[in-house]
């Protein structure tokens, strides 16, 4: 497990990861994480699927192999999806990041927990993962510190 996230981490090996960038006028509001799905899973399997709601009009599609990124990026740019062109180009965030471009390596704080499903980082506090719903695993968060205490707040 350790060497795949390295290789994910890895931009120039052949099997790394590859984040997409796409942007849409409809993509949010006519064009679901669904229909993107649909239409990009035939290039290969897909890790995630993000799509903005607030402000919609773009997404983004994490692909397993590089590769099929690659083959996504090139068959799908300037194609319509329900009627909207859409531009697909590879994302500039860099390394292990999430949805908002936050490097999440640095975001890892004491008590925080990994979803055993999806995979995103959640807040010790969270009883369940806020991306896909899955309770917290028994015992996860547990032994990282204690995050430093509410402040009075």
């Amino acid at each position: 497990l350790a060497t795949r996230s390295l290789l994910r981490q890895d931009r120039t090996h052949p099997f790394a990861t590859m984040h997409l960038y796409l942007q849409g006028e409809k993509i949010g509001v006519d064009i679901s994480k669904e229909d993107l799905e649909d239409k990009f899973s035939k290039f290969g399997p897909i890790v995630s699927i993000w799509v903005a709601r607030q402000p919609p009009g773009f997404a983004f599609i994490e692909y397993e192999d590089r590769r099929d990124g690659e083959d996504a990026m090139k068959e799908m740019n300037g194609r319509a999806v329900q009627g909207c062109d859409i531009r697909v180009e590879e994302s500039r965030t860099r390394g292990n990041r999430d949805g908002g471009g936050r490097d999440t390596q640095q975001m890892v704080k004491p008590g925080d927990w990994p979803c055993p499903q999806c995979g995103i980082n959640n807040f010790a506090r969270r009883q369940e993962c806020f991306r896909c719903g899955t309770y917290k695993p028994e015992g996860a968060g547990e032994g990282g510190g204690g995050g430093g205490g509410g402040g009075g707040r």
